[in-house]
């Protein structure tokens, strides 16, 4: 409710383009997460068990935080029949992909905790999908998303066939939501 509340975080996630995406809002309330929009990170059960705050000030050493310990995936377990999943960087890539219903409807998503993120709670996650085709890295077009992708690329190619976007350089998965039409994430 507090996202009604809060002119600042309707036109935060308004200028994101994220308009389906389940969030909450905390503007002071619990102090480790000030002004933040809330991710739930989720159990196999779907409960929520941790969170994830994106401040909505940019200030490039404060914009990201997580409950200590943190645990649990966003935007929840891939489903046990998935054939192809999509790792992202980012919980706001993630979200920026479920928006579009071509790619909810037919893909499963899964953020990663950055691009040194991808945790042992992830891996099992992935490993357990007995029916998994595809795993599609879409990473930002920056030198640390390239290195992150060869890297998770060389560590999951075991499990399945591995793809990898193309992402323009300087440009992440929002960034192109927001510059563009919808289409051109399903073109990459």
């Amino acid at each position: 409710t507090n996202i009604k509340r809060s002119e600042k975080a309707r036109l935060y996630l308004k200028s994101r383009g994220l308009e389906k995406t389940e969030v909450g809002y905390n503007g002071g309330g619990y102090k480790h997460l000030k002004s933040c929009i809330i991710f739930p990170l989720k159990s196999e059960n779907e409960n929520i068990i941790s969170l994830y705050g994106r401040s909505i000030y940019d200030k490039k050493d404060q914009r990201h935080f997580y409950l200590k310990n943190r645990k649990g995936l966003y935007p929840h377990y891939p489903q046990a029949e998935t054939k192809k999943l999509i790792l992202t960087e980012s919980m706001i890539d993630a979200a920026t992909l479920l928006e579009v219903d071509e790619i909810r409807n037919n893909y499963e998503v899964l953020a990663l905790y950055g691009t040194n993120g991808l945790t042992d709670e992830h891996k099992k996650a992935i490993e357990r999908l007995a029916f998994l085709e595809e795993i599609i890295l879409f990473f930002d077009g920056d030198e640390a998303g390239r290195k992150a992708v060869d890297k998770y690329e060389e560590e999951l190619k075991d499990i399945c066939k591995i793809s990898k976007v193309n992402t323009p350089d300087g440009e992440d998965i929002n960034s192109l939501i927001i510059g563009h039409d919808s289409e051109v994430l399903l073109h990459l």
